[in-house]
């Protein structure tokens, strides 16, 4: 309903992009895929942001940074490092901090669990460790994407200690966000 109200607009590269992730996440790789190229589609035709940063505004930079979760959950690991270096790339300053650290902490996890799935367990952790090593203002959303990582390093790891190691730490992170609001327990 919203895009077809919103027109060319940031809203509806949103809105679009939104549509291609929960598209993602059950796994519909072949509409996930048409909607990224819907949201590319509009946000070519748009003017080049003059405040990109706005939470409401739509450029490449967040178009990249969703493409990397959509591939992620979509198992298409060669896309998803691609966008994933692409966004910490275009977000990192030259003395190491970030423009973006929620995006660039979220590309860290989609990069972890390229790596753990290709067989990497070192380079998976390291990923973990650095998203959670970002000084961000919200932990709430690391926790959940760690959560993806979490989930692949025990299916795929379960009885190595850097993965037992790295759990801990998941652990950690989510029962402190907990005991803040109990309500995401779930």
């Amino acid at each position: 309903m919203g895009q077809a109200v919103a027109g060319t607009s940031s809203a509806m590269v949103q809105l679009t992009l939104q549509e291609a992730r929960g598209l993602a996440r059950i796994g519909d790789r072949r509409e996930a895929d048409r909607a990224l190229t819907r949201g590319a589609e509009v946000l070519s035709t748009l003017p080049m942001p003059e405040h990109p940063d706005h939470h409401f505004v739509f450029d490449h930079a967040k178009w990249v940074f969703y493409a990397a979760i959509c591939y992620t959950w979509l198992s298409d690991d060669d896309r998803a490092e691609e966008h994933a270096r692409e966004t910490i790339q275009m977000h990192m300053r030259p003395d190491g901090t970030s423009n973006a650290p929620m995006r660039v902490a979220d590309a860290h996890i989609d990069l972890g669990i390229v790596h753990a799935r290709r067989g990497d367990l070192d380079a998976a952790v390291d990923r973990g460790l650095a998203a959670f090593d970002i000084d961000r203002r919200s932990l709430t959303d690391l926790v959940h994407r760690a959560g993806d990582l979490d989930r692949v390093l025990r299916q795929r790891y379960r009885r190595e200690a850097l993965a037992e190691e790295s759990h801990e730490r998941f652990v950690t992170a989510r029962r402190a966000l907990t005991n803040r609001r109990p309500d995401l327990l779930d």
